[in-house]
């Protein structure tokens, strides 16, 4: 059978820039902006509770402290089928399955506030100093027990798009990105920080966020500066945010 026009079969030898367009242009794992979205109801328990403004530069330094994120990832459940064809068994994919965590690591900044902010997400996940529910001495108590609050509705603590992740290149002709949405999310888990006498090192947080399922979209950047990489990228909230920081 003849080859296509345009395919080349066999061995063939390759220029520098041959090799520079087909390989050496590929995506790398650096250049990425991340957004975590909260609900208002949280929003103002953590502004009360823990004394803290969230206000948009806050946001911003938790959306661009991120050092570390994990795209998620799913699979097909299937079911065997073994009578449609003698001797052929094959597998039918049924459902998708999506990866039930995600894991954010961040710098803490040094008055703790990103510390407080997910603290104080959690606590109200739990029902702490909700309304009757006692207060922070009372939660000190060790016969103290918790009343969740509801996920959904006017006080819930989900919220629809609570991560919003931009993985994007740091050559500024590549125009199409793309976009990760983890769907109908919480923070579900805050892994241990260990500290110590001896080397100093930076204190990050790790952040483990449920979700129901995630969605990618090609994402175009909307805007580009002369000075190095800078995307202006809308999340679902309506702000904007300028990713030059985090294009290092």
């Amino acid at each position: 059978m003849a080859a296509d026009s345009g395919t080349r079969i066999g061995n063939y030898k390759y220029n520098t820039n041959q090799l520079i367009t087909r390989l050496m242009q590929s995506a790398t794992t650096s250049n990425y902006f991340l957004s975590i979205n909260i609900p208002l109801p949280v929003k103002t328990y953590i502004e009360q509770k823990k004394r803290i403004g969230i206000d948009q530069n806050f946001k911003e330094r938790i959306n661009l402290s991120c050092i570390n994120a994990s795209l998620p990832g799913s699979s097909f459940a299937t079911h065997d089928v073994k009578s449609d064809f003698m001797g052929v068994s094959e597998k039918m994919a049924y459902r998708r399955m999506y990866d039930e965590q995600m894991s954010v690591s961040m710098i803490v900044d040094p008055e703790y506030r990103t510390l407080h902010f997910f603290e104080g997400w959690m606590d109200y996940i739990a029902g702490k100093e909700i309304n009757d529910r006692g207060n922070n001495e009372t939660y000190k108590n060790f016969r103290n027990g918790f009343r969740m609050n509801y996920p959904d509705g006017p006080g819930g603590y989900k919220t629809e798009s609570v991560i919003e992740l931009y993985k994007f290149e740091k050559d500024i002709s590549t125009r199409q990105s793309i976009k990760y949405t983890m769907v109908e999310g919480y923070p579900i888990s805050m892994n241990p920080m260990e500290i110590s006498y001896g080397a100093t090192d930076l204190l990050k947080l790790t952040v483990n966020f449920t979700f129901v399922r995630y969605v990618t979209d090609p994402y175009s950047t909307i805007a580009t500066t002369n000075d190095g990489l800078a995307l202006n990228f809308n999340d679902s909230q309506g702000r904007i945010f300028n990713t030059s920081q985090n294009a290092a």
